[in-house]
């Protein structure tokens, strides 16, 4: 089920309440002011659902999220649109400070502290009034806490100048604590704070909200998008594993684990459950709620819908048997990617093939990848995550097309498959009004397991750490979860699927890579691994030129509005 977003009442209210009130004239006493609202629940409802609704904005999951910023750092994309060059210098590792993309992602992200600051500060307005309504009043705050945890999470992790690793770095440069709505220009002239700062502040907020929400758990069919009590304990052990305090996160994780009543859902259901279906799952903790928009486009959020869809929207074969758009469609995976998941097969172009064609494929290439994915030869979540050319299908206007060699990819001899994760199945994402529905499972139970694997092993409970990691695993090849199988792996070092040096003899990493390829994890992992140098090794180039990696590309750059905007804004280093 779904939330219907509509919030023009919230950016009204957000105004009033960073406004003195000595600046409201209301001639009309049934308006809204600050003397009158809240007046009730259902107007801290309102509001809340605002602070979700940004969640999705432009610059985050409603359209800027995962092909134009961390699936671009990581090389999960490569670019077929070669038009744009700061899309290019992005997926370089050389990010602008100009970058409208990055500004787009910084802005809504403040957005979001402003509208849980807002509500924040409407919660303890209402509170004073109305002494009946203080379970439901704790309830909202605590969903609100979780979210400005949520909103300050990613900006410490995009724009923190480190994360703290051996107990270092904490001392960096973070971003700004701001609490409460400026009501003057003077009050947005803010210093950047540190590091720990930022995570001891989002901790902070998560553990009133811990508190507050306790083991709430939401069962109505309007409501299961909300935070429960297990997402934030969740979420809890994730930042306590960022900021490697394992004592912590093997509390908060084990807890999850062990109590939460969460399992991991049978291959047959994960597979699909990126695509609109299968949504709030036995492993979900944690949703962005989305839903087809016919009214309006994705990538606003006044629009119940995403548009990244459009961005990463497969090609298939179209009449003359060569590529057509199902979209925008300029993003596919990276070619090395599809090695790494132990693809070798072939491929599907015969040998000296200049033309993108159907009838220049191979037709032993077919056979071949057929029989690998039937036989779990590669790892299987290559076509979870991915569309096959030539040899998968997809739907348009009604009728099933295969999926050709990426559009514009003039590159006969690379791999140039199609994404599959926050996609339309059953049709082409500009048949719905560019408002994909599908869920993006931010937070699960899978995360979880290898969170706690990792926790294990620097407690030296390597067995248990390693039958987490193998848990995972086998549902990925269909295996009951908890029974020994054939592909476990036998140690923290055997060979995985993947060939490179990064990856190929540690199965936690490869697992988090595999796992969660295309849902916009593997950047953080990344950067708080420090790997980063060893991955622009392994990738080497994009379409538009050599990969140029710097020790201080783990930070991105403050855009230029902002330092103009704010004299106490300091610019992270290498920018």
């Amino acid at each position: 089920m779904k939330i219907l977003v509509k919030i023009s009442l919230f950016v009204l209210l957000a105004g009033v309440f960073s406004c003195k009130e000595d600046f409201v004239n209301v001639e009309n006493p049934g308006a809204l002011s600050p003397t009158n609202y809240p007046g009730s629940v259902t107007d801290l409802e309102q509001l809340l659902t605002g602070v979700y609704a940004t969640q999705h904005a432009n610059g985050l999951f409603g359209h800027t999220m995962l092909a134009k910023n961390t699936w671009l750092w990581d090389h999960t994309t490569d670019l077929s649109w070669q038009g744009t060059p700061t899309w290019i210098q992005l997926a370089q590792n050389n990010s602008q400070p100009n970058d409208s993309f990055l500004y787009d992602t910084w802005r809504e992200l403040w957005r979001g502290v402003q509208r849980s600051n807002t509500l924040l500060a409407a919660v303890e307005k209402y509170r004073e009034k109305a002494p009946q309504d203080q379970a439901a009043i704790d309830l909202i705050k605590g969903q609100a806490l979780f979210l400005r945890a949520w909103y300050y999470y990613h900006l410490t992790a995009l724009w923190g100048e480190g994360f703290i690793v051996n107990g270092q770095g904490g001392d960096k440069m973070g971003v700004p604590i701001i609490t409460d709505a400026a009501t003057s220009l003077e009050a947005t002239q803010v210093d950047r704070k540190t590091v720990k700062e930022n995570w001891d502040f989002i901790i902070s907020d998560l553990k009133t909200a811990e508190t507050l929400l306790a083991t709430t758990t939401w069962t109505g069919a309007t409501d299961k998008y909300k935070v429960s009590g297990w997402a934030v304990k969740a979420f809890l052990g994730k930042v306590y594993v960022y900021q490697q305090d394992w004592a912590n996160a093997k509390t908060y994780l084990s807890n999850v684990v062990a109590n939460s009543g969460k399992s991991l859902v049978p291959f047959d259901v994960y597979k699909d459950m990126f695509n609109g279906k299968n949504e709030f799952t036995s492993e979900s903790l944690f949703e962005i709620s989305l839903n087809v928009d016919m009214t309006a486009r994705g990538g606003d959020d006044q629009s119940m819908g995403s548009s990244i869809g459009m961005v990463i929207a497969p090609t298939y074969v179209g009449d003359n048997g060569g590529q057509a758009a199902s979209a925008w469609s300029n993003v596919f995976p990276h070619a090395k990617n599809i090695t790494r998941f132990g693809f070798k097969e072939g491929h599907y172009f015969k040998p000296g093939t200049t033309v993108a064609n159907i009838a220049n494929v191979d037709p032993t290439y077919i056979a071949k990848s057929k029989l690998a994915k039937q036989n779990k030869t590669v790892d299987p979540r290559l076509w979870v995550a991915c569309y096959q050319p030539y040899v998968d299908s997809m739907v348009v206007s009604g009728k099933l097309r295969p999926i050709s060699h990426y559009l514009d990819v003039t590159e006969t001899d690379m791999e140039a498959w199609s994404f599959r994760k926050f996609l339309n199945p059953n049709g082409t994402e500009a048949e719905i009004n560019m408002a994909d529905g599908a869920n993006i499972p931010w937070l699960r139970l899978a995360d979880i397991y290898l969170l706690y694997a990792e926790t294990l092993t620097h407690s030296g409970d390597n067995t248990t750490a390693l039958e987490y990691i193998n848990k995972v695993k086998r549902r990925a090849y269909g295996y009951p979860v908890n029974t020994v199988s054939a592909v476990d792996y036998k140690s923290l070092t055997a060979a995985t699927m993947a060939s490179d040096d990064v990856l190929k003899n540690d199965p936690l990493k490869y697992e988090r890579w595999a796992e969660f390829f295309g849902e916009g994890q593997w950047w953080f992992d990344v950067c708080r691994w420090k790997i980063g140098d060893k991955e622009a090794a392994y990738y080497q180039r994009i379409r538009g030129g050599a990969i140029q990696w710097n020790n201080t590309d783990y930070a991105q750059p403050i855009p230029i509005n902002e330092i103009t905007s704010n004299v106490n804004m300091r610019q992270n280093p290498g920018y």
